[in-house]
């Protein structure tokens, strides 16, 4: 008998053909439209965990129009975050996303501030992988005249003062790309307590090595280190001798 062209008739297949279906028709089978015309999730929804991660995962990239997906943790809860391009995700929007409990989350976001350090480590115990990319308002306060860098160095010692760190205790890879080396300085306070981080990624960014020397003394469970297009700042012997004092290395990126 030739063989069948179909797919084969198993649960895995079946599986799959309705996340798509669902992940295709998000209208009418997550969402129903509000009295203001605005799509929000069906009251009597609820899906387990393993297939909302697996129905997020078909809908990257996950924009701002899928937001309201993140509306209640109780019927639709996500593990696996991805909101690298919701580039204006709010304060509020993110304490929303962090009701989730991720133990994975993306964002990049210019309106994020400061107090999203606070969010972060109040709701994200959980959380195991952190990427923070083009973030730049969280750790210092945007100015435009360069006559005023002495205020953003400012701003970066009031918030090392407070004492901000990721207080995440299940952190083991963390992406901060993006730090200037004005605001550098806070590495050493933000990763203090994470003692079980892997890897740590400080692609494109200016870091003064010194920040760098002393935030890297305190990962000494450290495996991977990504420093991709780099500068690092006075000179490349001071780098060397900062990055080969944590022993546990692997990998340098």
């Amino acid at each position: 008998m030739q063989e069948s062209s179909w797919p084969s008739n198993c649960t895995e297949t079946l599986y799959d053909i309705c996340l798509d279906y669902v992940a295709l028709n998000l209208d009418s089978t997550v969402f129903c439209e509000s009295a203001d015309g605005q799509l929000v999730l069906k009251s009597d929804l609820f899906l387990p965990t393993h297939i909302c991660d697996a129905l997020l995962s078909r809908l990257r990239p996950v924009g701002r129009e899928l937001l309201p997906l993140f509306a209640s943790p109780t019927a639709i809860n996500f593990r696996h975050i991805n909101l690298k391009s919701v580039t204006d995700l709010t304060n509020a929007e993110l304490h929303g996303v962090l009701a989730h409990h991720p133990t994975d989350l993306r964002i990049s976001s210019e309106q994020l501030t400061a107090d999203s350090i606070g969010l972060i480590s109040s709701e994200s115990h959980n959380l195991q992988t952190l990427h923070i990319v083009k973030c730049e308002n969280i750790f210092s306060k945007k100015l435009q005249s360069k006559k005023h860098v002495w205020k953003k160095n400012l701003h970066v010692r009031h918030l090392a003062k407070k004492g901000i760190r990721f207080h995440c205790p299940k952190a083991r890879y963390v992406a901060l790309c993006g730090l200037q080396s004005n605001t550098s300085e806070i590495l050493c306070f933000m990763l203090a307590d994470l003692t079980l981080l892997t890897r740590l990624d400080l692609s494109q960014s200016n870091i003064d090595l010194q920040h760098l020397h002393v935030a890297l003394s305190q990962l000494q469970k450290l495996q991977i280190l990504s420093l991709y297009s780099v500068k690092l700042e006075p000179n490349l012997r001071d780098a060397f001798e900062a990055i080969a004092q944590v022993k546990s290395l692997r990998s340098v990126m």
